[in-house]
């Protein structure tokens, strides 16, 4: 069995996951800048998990059915947009605080793995985009996969998020003490407002197709 797709995979999610946009990213910036990092690795691996999910079912095929049955992709929508807007306001108020001595509280980690978790899972459009990145890839590479090596794709994708994700996280908590609070702060807020004008654009594109049903 190739090796291939394990390594496409994983490169494809890794670097598609490095631009500091997005919800996920919003938020483990807020999570590393605050010193909550263990609830930044749930969060990340909750995220991980739902593309993965996502990657597996554009393999399978999702995405047509998709377009067959839009009010999947619409029910789907309108509980991504909810999210955002309410991670948006949730980040626009978000302050920066000195790191205290005391390590913060062991808490539970099921928390923030489900909304790791709930952040990818209410965004469809990921089936959409990974469909297209996997249709790439097999253009590129002239090549059918298999069950088996659909497997390792999928396995791959995860991986190459949830490492970037990790990177992340470690590289605020290297040098967490050395970025400036107030940047920090504004850089956290300017997140919550790119999420609360992304959710009034996908509320745009919901009542769009809504109003103007294809076929």
């Amino acid at each position: 069995m190739q090796l291939l797709p394990l390594v496409a995979g994983f490169l494809m999610a890794f670097v598609a996951s490095m631009p500091p946009i997005g919800p996920v990213a919003v938020i483990l910036l807020q999570r590393g800048m605050s010193g909550r990092s263990r609830e930044g690795v749930a969060i990340g691996l909750g995220a991980a998990l739902a593309e993965a999910i996502y990657c597996a079912l554009a393999l399978a095929g999702l995405s047509a059915l998709m377009e067959r049955y839009p009010v999947v992709e619409m029910v789907s929508r309108v509980a991504g947009v909810a999210l955002l807007l309410g991670l948006g306001i949730h980040f626009t108020r978000f302050v920066a605080k000195e790191p205290t001595e005391q390590p913060p509280p062991a808490a539970s980690l099921h928390g923030p793995f489900l909304v790791g978790f709930g952040i990818s899972a209410a965004n469809p459009v990921l089936i959409l985009t990974w469909s297209a990145a996997v249709a790439t890839f097999l253009a590129m590479a002239h090549i059918h996969l298999t069950w088996g090596e659909a497997t390792l794709f999928v396995v791959g994708a995860f991986l190459g998020m949830f490492s970037w994700y990790r990177l992340f996280l470690w590289g605020l908590e290297r040098h967490r003490e050395k970025i400036a609070l107030r940047a920090a702060q504004w850089a956290v807020r300017a997140g919550g407002v790119a999420l609360i004008l992304m959710a009034v654009w996908g509320a745009y594109a919901v009542l769009q197709s809504g109003l103007h049903p294809e076929g």
